[in-house]
Parts: structure tokens; C-alpha cells; sequence
């Protein structure tokens, strides 16, 4: 009988699922279990930070300065610093439309440069400049933890400077393997520990609103969690894109798709396929911008996916939470339960 139905808590379970601390490192970046790719390199992360309250030129100066390179100004909404050893960070307006007339008004006319960076000043009400960065090595983290504490000095904003602030940190984890099942897995896991998530991380309300984070329907999840569910590259791409037809998801796997192959996104709208970039890594689109906070970093969020990884390279205990999980879809009165208090108490995921 599983766990769900008993009414007390035991110390077996303990043992078989193994505790984590609800004071997860905020330090210092755990390492990934699988630390290599399937070349046998180091894997590494590529950032995204939405932010508010401080202009790009600040923001390109600020990445020059700890990460060395040189800046190039495309337009007033877009900037580059080439890294020498790094690669490339984008500094940028978070709004397509936006850049794209900037880049057609400054290139007719560079008198019109005036009205462009009007446009930024009233665009910054509503959507946020984004920090794009290369993929980084793990060891890496102590530039981009000194990168957000310099933001933080400077008084950038995040998501909860004020309720318009949708920002988020997305963060983009280069694959361990391409090989379908551990992909597979790796989601599976994601599933699972989602409502966790979401409560221990205090995802932000405008940003659920606003539709950028959906869940995944509770269809997809029945037809993803069985353990028999065992697809090739071909069906799992279009099941996945069957049941999540867009970008809107904590983990939108949408790029990784166009990595393993290029036409897999063929019946998407346009202006979503637009979008995506392809690459050989998942799109971790949950965690807030909280860049404003003291006690915020970045290591605390990055430990939080690290915690999905270690769950779906753990087989025997991914397919019992995995059952767990089903059943307490399948319970009629779920609704006066809590999918994070039975993960809190039955499988040592704190609260």
C-alpha cells in the first residue's frame, strides 16, 4: 500500500528516500551527480537574469569589469561583452518587438537615437532588461555570485520590487546525456518535485498570472510518470509538444528538442518557433529574480535543480514517488491535500 495512505510517519521511509535539510546550501553550488557530458567534458550553465532599476550600460560595464572583455553597442536596447576564456554575455531589452524597431529606427536614421531611448525609459515600466551569459563552468559560480552582489549594490530590482514584476532567472543546464531515457528521467523527476518547488521557492504570483511558468497538464503527467512509459526520440518530442504546444513551461524543453533535431518544431506557431534557440541543454524557466533580496543567491536556486538531477539518476526511488504521485492524482478530494506536505513528510523534501 503506498505511503499516502498511512497515517503516520516511518522512519523506513526515511531511509529508503533519504532527507534533505531544509537549509539547502545557499553558499555554495552543489555539484551535478553526473558532472560530464557524453564527450567526456565538464558540463556547464548558461544564466538568464530579468532585472529592473539599473540601465545597460551599467549592466555591460558591471560584466566587463569582473569577467574582462570588451563592449559592443549594437543599439540603445542591446549590448555584447566578449569574454575572452567565458564567451559572450547579451545585455538586452526583454521585448522582441521593441528591439527590433530600435535596430530599424537607429540603422535609417542616427538622429533618431533620442526617440529609441525614449522608448527603452517607458519600456522598462513594464518588461525587464535580461542578462544572458555563456555556458560557465561550476567553477566559475564565485564571478557570477560577485556579479549579483555588485547588481544588488547598484539597487537592481527583481521580482518582488514591485507586483508588475514578472522577473524570473532562468537557468540552463547542459545535457549529461542525449540519450532519450535520461531525459526522460531527468523531467520525470522535474514532475514530481514541481508543487515542491513552487512552495519552498515562493514562486511569485504576477509570474504564475502571467502564464510564463504553466504547469504541466495533469494529461501529460499520467502519460509521462508510469514507469512503462518508454518512448524514442520521435514519440517523446511529440507527446511532449501534443500535451505543452508552447514555451510556457518551468522547464521547456523546446530548445533541447530543436538540438536533436531541427524540424521537431515544425507545428508550432511561428511566432513561438521564432523563439527558441536551439541547444543541448534544458530551459529552467521556474526560479525567481530575486536579485534585490540580501539573503538571495544564486548557489540556493542552482542547488534546488540540482536536487531534480539526483532524483531522476535514482531509479528505485524515482519510480516509487513517481507511483505516489499518481495515486495522489487519481484521489478525487485532492484538493484538501498537499502534494509538498506528503513529499515533506513521506520522502524528506522539506517545507
Amino acid at each position: 500500500m503506498s505511503n499516502i495512505h498511512r497515517g503516520s510517519f516511518a522512519l523506513s521511509d526515511a531511509k529508503r528516500f533519504g532527507y534533505r535539510d531544509s537549509r539547502l546550501n545557499m553558499q555554495t553550488p552543489n555539484p551535478l551527480p553526473r558532472q560530464q557530458n557524453d564527450r567526456g567534458e565538464e558540463r556547464k550553465v548558461g544564466f538568464e537574469f530579468e532585472l529592473a532599476g539599473i540601465d545597460l550600460e551599467d549592466c555591460a560595464e558591471l560584466i566587463a569589469e569582473i569577467f574582462g572583455g570588451e563592449i559592443a553597442y549594437h543599439h540603445s536596447l542591446q549590448a555584447e561583452v566578449e569574454s575572452p576564456g567565458y564567451g559572450t554575455f547579451v545585455v538586452e531589452l526583454d521585448a522582441r518587438m521593441v528591439q527590433e524597431l530600435a535596430e530599424k529606427l537607429e540603422g535609417a536614421k542616427p538622429t533618431r537615437k533620442g526617440l529609441v531611448s525614449w522608448m527603452g525609459d517607458a519600456a522598462e515600466k513594464i518588461v525587464p532588461f535580461e542578462i544572458v551569459t555563456p555556458p560557465l563552468r561550476l567553477g566559475d559560480f564565485d564571478k557570477l555570485e560577485q556579479l549579483r552582489r555588485r547588481l544588488q549594490e547598484m539597487k537592481a530590482q527583481g521580482t518582488k520590487a514591485a507586483f508588475v514584476n514578472a522577473f524570473g532567472m532562468h537557468i540552463n543546464p547542459e545535457l549529461a546525456s542525449e540519450e532519450v531515457d535520461h531525459v526522460r528521467d531527468v523531467l520525470r523527476a522535474f514532475l514530481v518535485l514541481y508543487p515542491w518547488l513552487v512552495k519552498v521557492m515562493d514562486i511569485d504570483f504576477s509570474r504564475r498570472m502571467l502564464t510564463y511558468i504553466d504547469p504541466f497538464p495533469t494529461s501529460y503527467l499520467r502519460l509521462a510518470l508510469p514507469a512503462d512509459y518508454r518512448p524514442d526520440w520521435g514519440q517523446f518530442i511529440t507527446d511532449y509538444l501534443e500535451h505543452n504546444p508552447n514555451r510556457n513551461r518551468a522547464l521547456d524543453l523546446l530548445p533541447l528538442f530543436a538540438h536533436i533535431d531541427e524540424s521537431s518544431l515544425n507545428s508550432l506557431k511561428e511566432s513561438d518557433r521564432k523563439l527558441v534557440k536551439a541547444r543541448p541543454s534544458y530551459h529552467y524557466r521556474l526560479p525567481n529574480s530575486e536579485i534585490d533580496c540580501a539573503d538571495w543567491t544564486i548557489a540556493r536556486d542552482w542547488n534546488r535543480w540540482v536536487e531534480v538531477e539526483k532524483l531522476a539518476g535514482e531509479r528505485d526511488k524515482l519510480e516509487r514517488m513517481a507511483a505516489d504521485y499518481l495515486e495522489f492524482l487519481g484521489k478525487p478530494l485532492r484538493i484538501f491535500s498537499s502534494w509538498p506536505k506528503i513529499l515533506d513528510k513521506e520522502h524528506g523534501y522539506r517545507i
